[in-house]
């Protein structure tokens, strides 16, 4: 005689028989009876005292433990006046903020702008009488004077015309007449 199971019968008899193999295990915490007398013993020793606490828990408290304070980075190590500061919180930062662009300094040394004042000067570049500051754009007919050649390698600054007043030297993008940087002698 052949029997047959139909498949949620099978399955009910294997949910059952799960259910009694999970009732006749051990509950896992039962070990033998004196593990936890030992694991008591253990945590009086002073390798075992030492180990009891977290390392950290008897640090020296700080109040302040908020990782940015006015916008600037509070860890170790931090800068403490990026260009992520806010601009109310950084002197140098608000300042730039009311920087036009395109009056962004040129990135030059102390020395390369020493060298282009003393070679300008040398070169005696026509005195203009204008007033400008960077970013002013002058009008298309103010002379500018090539700059000298002697300061070819100079980088950033191979575009750029001059214009020299009584007390300064101007560079002038010639394309825009957009004054770039200045420099007082």
């Amino acid at each position: 005689m052949r029997v047959t199971l139909s498949l949620s019968a099978a399955a009910f008899l294997v949910g059952i028989g799960g259910a009694l193999a999970q009732q006749s295990a051990a509950p896992p915490n039962q070990g033998d009876a004196g593990q936890q007398q030992r694991h008591d013993e253990m945590l009086q020793t002073v390798p075992g005292k030492n180990g009891k606490e977290e390392p950290s828990a008897h640090a020296p408290a700080t109040n302040d433990t908020a990782v940015f304070v006015d916008g600037k980075l509070n860890v170790p190590g931090a800068p403490q006046d990026s260009q992520t500061v806010p601009a109310k919180f950084s002197k140098h930062n608000h300042e730039l903020d009311g920087l036009p662009t395109m009056a962004a300094p040129i990135k030059l040394t102390d020395e390369q702008k020493q060298r282009i004042v003393d070679s300008v000067t040398r070169a005696n570049a026509p005195i203009e009488a204008i007033d400008a500051k960077p970013a002013d754009m002058l009008p298309a007919t103010t002379r500018t004077a090539e700059l000298p050649k002697d300061l070819v390698d100079i980088p950033g600054i191979g575009n750029l015309k001059v214009i020299r007043t009584k007390n300064k030297i101007m560079l002038v993008r010639a394309t825009s007449m957009v004054v770039r940087d200045e420099f007082t002698y």
